[in-house]
């Protein structure tokens, strides 16, 4: 039958399959990666209706510009927030009900 669950949140960092040395016991798989920093860290969880990823990538930051591309967003039921950088985002500083002010 195989899972029929999507895989989009998996990064592919996270997967132990297909690796060198890959080594599996009933469900806990381990091995190693070729990309030493690349994400230095990544976690991503799933299960039945909850799921979330997180990796530190330096790759990600090569020059200082880099540094200034952050955002943060979350959601609860229809109520959706979002925190961006305003250096970056200068195209809309303040929205009242969808009508830009500034």
């Amino acid at each position: 039958m195989g899972n029929t669950y999507s895989n989009t949140l998996q990064t592919g960092a996270t997967t132990s399959r297909g690796r060198k040395y890959h080594t599996k016991c009933i469900c806990f798989g381990c091995g190693f990666s070729d990309q030493m920093c690349a994400p230095a860290f990544a976690s991503d969880i799933r299960c039945c209706c909850f799921e979330g990823a997180m990796k530190v990538d330096p790759s990600q930051c090569q020059t200082s510009e880099h540094l200034c591309a952050a955002r943060m967003g979350c959601k609860f039921l229809p109520v959706v927030a979002d925190v961006t950088n305003p250096l970056v985002d200068k195209d809309e500083l303040i929205v009242v009900c969808e009508k830009k002010v500034v």
